[in-house]
Formats: structure tokens, sequence, C-alpha cells
């Protein structure tokens, strides 16, 4: 019997619940309206952006959007752990920033900058030493320490960094956020303040993950992804005890060295 929630961190469930206007519109204004104002309303846009270059390589994002403003936002889930993720994030933003600008463009005619490019990308798991929830990132001045450009933001929500019990006065990005690091199999860990609190359209997203609401296509499409992630998982887990376990060995044979 389905009786369970999709997992939002899969890659189907995240683009099926979250590929809808008023969601994606009430997220982005919990994270966004303080620095742009309230998004009114946005249009999804086609995910894929080719290269320019016969043999370049193109890039596809989970979600890609343009607001009644023009800023357009790219949102990805990333729960596996990448070396050089920063990079990645950067080469999205400046691919899209390629695909803004119009082929011959004269820079000295433009009368106006290009839109804001903004790149919000859940992290299953945290990178470096990181420790806060939120990494927001921009192009500042290293000297004055003011922006010296503000075309292009990064936003990185890092879950596993994000715990709503150490937040006295949740704001609705907390919610929205408490909500996409659980909902699934950790149902039971979303706070009560959820559904007492988050505005219609989350509240919405949690009816709507209900997998009673899958069709059966929809409902194998969302499985082979649940499986694809829980692989990968415990490929992950796997990898880190082999790395504790080699780590271990080393200290005990630096030991028996030193005797």
């Amino acid at each position: 019997m389905r009786n369970r929630y999709v997992d939002l961190k899969t890659d189907w469930g995240f683009k099926h619940l979250m590929g809808k206007e008023p969601q994606m519109r009430s997220f982005l204004n919990s994270l966004l309206s303080e620095d742009y104002g309230e998004i009114k309303s946005l249009t999804f846009e086609n995910v894929e952006v080719l290269s320019e270059r016969a043999d370049g390589r193109g890039v596809i994002f989970d979600l890609l959007c343009t607001t009644d403003s023009g800023d357009k936002i790219i949102v990805e889930m990333q729960n596996y752990s990448h070396l050089f993720f920063k990079t990645r994030s950067n080469y999205y933003l400046y691919t899209l920033m390629a695909q803004t600008l119009t082929r011959g463009d004269q820079w000295t005619k433009m009368k106006e900058d290009i839109p804001h490019l903004i790149g919000v990308f859940f992290l299953g798991k945290r990178f470096g030493n990181e420790r806060k929830p939120i990494v927001e990132t921009e192009e500042f001045d290293r000297v004055d320490r003011v922006p010296f450009w503000d075309r292009i933001r990064k936003y990185f929500i890092i879950l596993e960094n994000f715990d709503i019990t150490n937040i006295e006065d949740p704001s609705p990005i907390d919610y929205w956020i408490d909500v996409i690091k659980n909902l699934g199999s950790n149902m039971y860990k979303i706070s009560p303040s959820v559904y007492e609190k988050a505005d219609p359209a989350l509240l919405e997203l949690i009816e709507r993950a209900s997998v009673c609401n899958l069709s059966d296509e929809e409902y194998r499409r969302y499985e082979a992804g649940l499986k694809a992630l829980e692989d990968h998982v415990d490929f992950d887990e796997l990898l880190e005890d082999a790395k504790a376990e080699a780590a271990a060995e080393g200290r005990a044979e630096g030991r028996a060295e030193g005797r």
C-alpha cells in the first residue's frame, strides 16, 4: 500500500514537486525577497543550454526559471559530494550568462546591465569545514569589503548543517528547508510548527508529495530515482568506512614501527 511520501532529494521527486509555479515562487520569496523584492510571478524555462562550440559540452539544469522582473534563477539539488562543486556552480551561472548575452552585442551600446543571475544549490552534504546552513556569495571588493558586481549571486543551502530545533523563531525559509531535508522517510522529523505556520504553497506541496497521488508511471520513475539515490548513498558510506579503516590501520602500523 502506498502510504509514503516522495523524497525531495531524489532527482525526479525534486523536479516533480518543486517544478510548479506556486511552490517555486513561495520558496524563492522566502529566500530572496529581502534582497530582490517580492516575486509576483515566474515562468519555467528550457533547462538545457547547448554549447556554442560544435564539440562543446552543454549544461542541463534541474530547474531554471525567470521572474516577472527578468531575473533568471537556477535551482539544483546536489546530494553527492563533489570536490570542485564551487567551480561547477560558477560554470553553470557563467554558461547561463553566455546564453543571456545576445550574439553580436556591442558593449558600448548596452543601455542596461544583464539581469540578475542567481544560483540556488541544495547540498546534501557540507563542503570543506563549512558549518553554516546557508552560504551566500557575491563578487566583492577585497579591500573595502563592499559589493563590486551584483549580477551573479549564489546560495548554497547545506542540508546536513540545518536543524530547525536550533532556531528560536523559525522563518519561512526555515520551514521550507526543514521540509526539503526531511520529506519522505524522515517525515517524523519535520517540525510541528511547519503544519501550523507554513504558507499554503508549502502545505500543498506536502499534500501532493504522498505517493498515493502518483500515477503508476510516475511511481515507477520515482522508485528508480529513489534506488539510484540509496545506491549512491550506500557507496558513499562504504567509501567513508574504507577510509576510516585504512586510517586506523595506518596509525596501528605507525605505532608498531615506533615501538
